[in-house]
Formats: structure tokens, C-alpha cells, sequence
């Protein structure tokens, strides 16, 4: 693969920028990355807006292509299923994601995640990063980036890994080659922290992502290997705009959160000191221009974070990208826009499955109708492995095609509810007619991260 003309620019150092650069000095390019922010290996950069991510498969498959699984091993728990928390109940409710031992997900710091990419990306040898170097606009007729404080360096192609504000994929927009528009929703998260015990434990169990759903809001948490808790309670943007005062956070959680929020004496103190983050869904068309720049990542399709997927889909793009490339090395105009062909609608698909799946998240994951068709599905899936798998399981444990998930998902949902509705309906019949299910990407290891596997009846 040739890239001519100038050097080979990538714009943001985050999990999508880091693996891309990693994918093209693999290929024997030169690469400077810039990254806006300070070094998140010297500085705190990210408290009180980490959301802790969840690594699944898509994430893992190009963690292995690049050669850093066993360093990421060492910084995940895994969680095999949601613990559900309803009020006035002292025993939570665990609901496994499926029925085999690998099907699990794993929890990862972000800013730990990055620097293990950050650590990989410094040492092809031919990665240079530059922190705090803020790109201000990009000039795609002059081939320029142009720096906050007046600096401008050359770039032959420039990849924008920039995230959801991208100047790379303004730039597109400016020339006529690309809209985008961000879908605000009316929800807001805020970020805190669930303490160790006082022997350094976890207090709640590690492996499994902690829900505490009430309709219209929600509180998660995930386990770090320290022994606290990420939590993020995800609200209407009212609701926060109403928790004004210590005494009104404090009676919010003790009416809504009381099991969670005995074991945080400095509830309301994190509340004020961490800011309340917005939500929303990017969308975007026309992904690149000519051979001159491409955005990846949160810069093509920024989606809110109710399916755990946002950095798996950006590193799968990112290795998307890469694989076009390589398939058209004297063509990066085609490889660019064959690229785009194949995610975005893959892209559209997971904005709106994660969508959704904030309403399953608070409110149907205590629903008996859900809980009646999950379990049915969970059945059908040990009885027909080959033909039907639960659209969590598609999303979360296989490489199959977002799209495709979704679509498969909207025909098994169909058979379920008929088969629910009337117990008549040869269920077994007609999910033996679906056709087959995909097989996983060949690095699809489910056994890639030795934490994987958890004992039979756990």
C-alpha cells in the first residue's frame, strides 16, 4: 500500500486514532498523531467523564490483530450478565447475557485502554505523537493543518479520529462532500464513584453489570480491578436541572437509590464536582474526500452509550478502514469511499439499537413481557444454535454486520411475540427456516481474554 504525497497524518489519539495509527505503520507508513489533549499516560484528563467501556468481541478482534490482547487481559473484568437492582428487593436479580461461557463482556477503563494503544502505536518506531496540539481547521486545498496559536503543518492524508466535534470531517462538509448532524436527546448522564470496602474488596459482585432501572432513569456500574465501581446515572436533562442542592441529591438518591447509596457518604460532594454530560447520535454522510482525508470513529458515527458499543464500533471501522486500503493500495479515493459503503449503514444500525437499548436498560429488563420473550429466546437458542441468537448476543459476542444483526433480530422478534401471543404457533418450525447464522470473524477467539470462561453454573 502506497500513501503518497505528504506525510500521513492522523488527528486524535484515541482508542480509534491509536489503533489506526498502529494499523498503517504495520504497513510501513511514517505517522504523526495529534492529539488536542495532554498526555493521558502523565495527566488525569478524564475524570468525571470516563464511562467505563465494555469491550466485546468486535473491540477484542482488533486488539488481537495489533498484538496487544495479553496487556489489555491484564486491565478487564469480565461480566457475564446484568444484575438487576429493583427497589426494595436486597437481592438482585442476575440475568445472564447467554448460555455459553464465553459470552461475556469486559470491563476497561478508558483512559487505561488508550494507553496501552498509545504505549503500541510509540512502538512500531514509527509513530510520533504530539500532545496538546490542537487542530483549529484543515485546509484540504492547501493540504494544511492549521493549529490553535497560528502553527500549520503539511499533510499528504489526513485521518480524522477527532471524535464527535471533528474538524477533519467540518473541513468534508465545507467542500460539498459531506453532511452531518447531531441528534440531541433529552437525557444527560453524570458520573460517580461506588468506594472499595474497607478490606479494599469490591462491595458488589465484579462480574456483572450492575443496573439500577426505574423507568425513565437508570444508574449503572462497572467494576474496576482497584475495587470501586464506575457508576453513571443516566437521566432526563430536567431531572438533573432539578437536583439543585446537596439536601435535594441527597433525598433523590435515599427515595430512588438507598441500597446504592448507603456506601457513598460523599454522594452529593461527587455530584456538584463532576460535570453532567450530554447524549447524542451523529450522523454523517460522505466519510471522505477524494484521496486527501477520511474520519473514523466517533467523527463518522457518534452514538450514545446504552449498548456498550461506541469504542467497538470505532475500532471496527478503524480496522474496516484499514482492510479497504489494503484491498485498493493505488486507489485511496476507492478505498475510502468502499469503506464508507460498507459501515454506514452498519453505523445507522447501532445508533438505533443503542437507542432502544436504553429502554430495555431501565425500564424492560424488569418488564414481564421481556422477560417472557428473553427467556424463550434464550431456549430457542440451545435448541437451534445454528439458526437464532438474541440481538444482544449478534451485537455483543459475533462480528456479524450490525445491519444484519438488526435485521435478523426484527424477524426473530416477530416469531417470539407469535409465539408468545399463541402457544398454538410451531415456534421450533419456524425458527429452523431462518437462515443460518454467520460464522464469527476467523480472530474472533471467544477465548482471547483468559478471563473469558467462568466455571459450569456461574
Amino acid at each position: 500500500m502506497s500513501l503518497s504525497g505528504g506525510p500521513v497524518v492522523v488527528v486524535g489519539a484515541g482508542q480509534a486514532g491509536s489503533l489506526l495509527a498502529i494499523y498503517l505503520a504495520r504497513q510501513g507508513h511514517e505517522v504523526t498523531m495529534y492529539e488536542s489533549r495532554p498526555d493521558l499516560r502523565r495527566h488525569d484528563i478524564d475524570a468525571g467523564r470516563s464511562i467505563n467501556l465494555a469491550l466485546a468481541t468486535r473491540g477484542i478482534v482488533p486488539l488481537i490483530d495489533v498484538g496487544v490482547i495479553e496487556h489489555v487481559d491484564a486491565i478487564t473484568i469480565p461480566m457475564r450478565g446484568r444484575m438487576v437492582h429493583v427497589p426494595d428487593d436486597p437481592t438482585p436479580d442476575l440475568q445472564p447475557y447467554g448460555t455459553q461461557a464465553h459470552e461475556v463482556i469486559h470491563s476497561v477503563s478508558r483512559t487505561d485502554l488508550n494507553a496501552i494503544l498509545l504505549d503500541a502505536a510509540e512502538a512500531t518506531g514509527t509513530v510520533t505523537i504530539e500532545f496538546d496540539a490542537q487542530v483549529e481547521s484543515v485546509d484540504l486545498d492547501a493540504s494544511m493543518l492549521r493549529f490553535v496559536g497560528g502553527r500549520a503543518e503539511p499533510f499528504g492524508v489526513v485521518f480524522g479520529a477527532d471524535g464527535a466535534g471533528s474538524r477533519v470531517r467540518k473541513a468534508i462538509a465545507a467542500k460539498g462532500a459531506g453532511t452531518f448532524k447531531t441528534e440531541w436527546l433529552d437525557h444527560s448522564y453524570k458520573e460517580l464513584t461506588l468506594p472499595p470496602a474497607a478490606d479494599g474488596t469490591h462491595r458488589i459482585d465484579p462480574n456483572a453489570l450492575h443496573i439500577w432501572p426505574r423507568g425513565q432513569f437508570m444508574l449503572i456500574a462497572l467494576a474496576n480491578p482497584e475495587g470501586d465501581f464506575t457508576i453513571t446515572l443516566f437521566a432526563p436533562t430536567e431531572t438533573f436541572d432539578q437536583l439543585a442542592t446537596p439536601e435535594k441529591v441527597d433525598a433523590f438518591f435515599a427515595d430512588e437509590l438507598a441500597d446504592f447509596a448507603a456506601h457513598v457518604p460523599d454522594l452529593a460532594d461527587q455530584f456538584f464536582e463532576n460535570p453532567t454530560g450530554p447524549l447524542g447520535t451523529l450522523r454523517a454522510t460522505g466519510w471522505s474526500f477524494e484521496d486527501k482525508a477520511v474520519i473514523v470513529g466517533d467523527a463518522a458515527h457518534a452514538i450514545v452509550p446504552f449498548h456498550g458499543q461506541g469504542m467497538n464500533a470505532a475500532m471496527e471501522s478503524a480496522r474496516s478502514l484499514h482492510a479497504h486500503m489494503v484491498a485498493n493500495p493505488d486507489d485511496l479515493a476507492a478505498a475510502f469511499g468502499a469503506y464508507e459503503t460498507q459501515r454506514k449503514p452498519d453505523a445507522d444500525a447501532i445508533a438505533d439499537m443503542a437507542l432502544q437499548n436504553y429502554i430495555e436498560m431501565r425500564s424492560g429488563v424488569i418488564d414481564p413481557d421481556y422477560l417472557a420473550k428473553r427467556e424463550l429466546a434464550l431456549a430457542l437458542e440451545q435448541r437451534h444454535p445454528d439458526h437464532i441468537s438474541p440481538r444482544y448476543n449478534m451485537v455483543m459476542f459475533s462480528t456479524m454486520p450490525y445491519s444484519e444483526a438488526m435485521s435478523r433480530a426484527a424477524i426473530q422478534g416477530e416469531i417470539i411475540s407469535s409465539a408468545i401471543a399463541d402457544s398454538t404457533v410451531d415456534v421450533d418450525a419456524l425458527v429452523a427456516e431462518l437462515p443460518a447464522l454467520p460464522a464469527l470473524d476467523a480472530l474472533a477467539d471467544p477465548n482471547a481474554l483468559t478471563n473469558t470462561p467462568f466455571p459450569a453454573g456461574t
